[in-house]
């Protein structure tokens, strides 16, 4: 508590004081009795003298009722219970990744970076965020999930080879048997036959996760032309994923190549267009915010 604040609160009780013992010397001289105010009670119960040193303590009390004894004012309003206390407590970000041992990402390109944010944002909401509504909105979700699933099982060379550089030999297993069941029995991949009959669960693994096992830093965070969020490490791996993809091995050309892969943007911006849009509307700085959300889901998927 400053000088100030302590000279008016002194002030105010010397008012306090002095008026609650005229009101009782007028009440006792009339003949009523109208009792000591609770306010000088307060008081008086906080303000000390001594004759040698003058001591003054000044408290702010605040009521407590059995109604709001526990409650705890949040964002999210008032929390007035224990159990809810509990709960509130218990609450997760979905947005919030895996955070434990998370290392620092240095981000000295910032001013470029946030350039081709920018840039990104601009196409993303002119192109892409209309094109991908529409093609939500047109093509039958179970269409839209089929090519999800054709496009995650032609990716099983990449998750093979990285759980294999690993050392996880159960992944890679798991990679072998939903490719070969998927493959067979799913018409090429269109179907997840492997997870929803043999509960067989797919696996998430990238060059970029291997060098992040083997102890590879991450370096610094640098934003991609068109695809966005990156960092130094992540830019190798994902050349090398490339090179093992079937775009890259199969496709008769480049046009070919790069229509295969719009394809695949549109059709996974298409189950999160709703989500990134709130990401948007919430973030204080979209840019920070989108930054470390990579750095936190990047880090989780290594840790895994």
């Amino acid at each position: 508590m400053n000088l100030k604040k302590l000279g008016k609160g002194f002030l105010l009780s010397v008012f306090f004081l002095f008026f609650g013992f005229s009101t009782i010397s007028w009440a006792s001289g009339s003949g009523f009795d109208f009792g000591t105010p609770d306010f000088i009670t307060d008081i008086e119960e906080d303000v000390f003298a001594q004759t040698s040193e003058v001591t003054i303590k000044l408290e702010k009390r605040v009521p407590r009722s059995p109604e709001n004894s526990s409650s705890v004012e949040t964002d999210q309003g008032i929390v007035s219970s224990s159990q809810d206390l509990e709960d509130y407590e218990d609450m997760e970000d979905p947005f919030a990744g895996d955070t434990e041992d998370l290392p620092i990402m240095t981000d000295p390109f910032e001013g470029y970076n946030r350039w081709m944010f920018g840039v990104n944002e601009t196409i993303y909401d002119n192109v892409l965020e209309p094109v991908a509504r529409g093609y939500r909105n047109t093509v039958h979700e179970n269409l839209r999930l089929a090519l999800k699933n054709l496009f995650s099982n032609a990716m099983a060379p990449v998750k093979f080879v990285s759980s294999l550089i690993q050392l996880d030999f159960e992944k890679s297993g798991r990679v072998l048997a939903r490719t070969l069941i998927n493959t067979t029995f799913g018409i090429g991949g269109l179907a997840d036959v492997a997870g929803e009959e043999y509960d067989i669960k797919d696996v998430n693994e990238d060059f970029d996760q291997a060098m992040g096992y083997h102890g590879v830093p991450t370096g610094p965070y640098v934003v991609l032309p068109l695809f966005g969020p990156s960092t130094a490490r992540n830019v190798i791996g994902r050349a090398v994923d490339s090179l093992m993809s079937p775009t890259f091995l199969f496709a008769p050309g480049t046009g070919v190549s790069v229509g295969i892969t719009v394809e695949e943007k549109v059709n996974a911006v298409s189950f999160i267009v709703d989500d990134i849009k709130q990401l948007e509307d919430s973030a204080l700085d979209e840019y920070e915010s989108v930054r470390d959300f990579y750095h936190q889901h990047r880090h989780g998927l290594v840790k895994k």
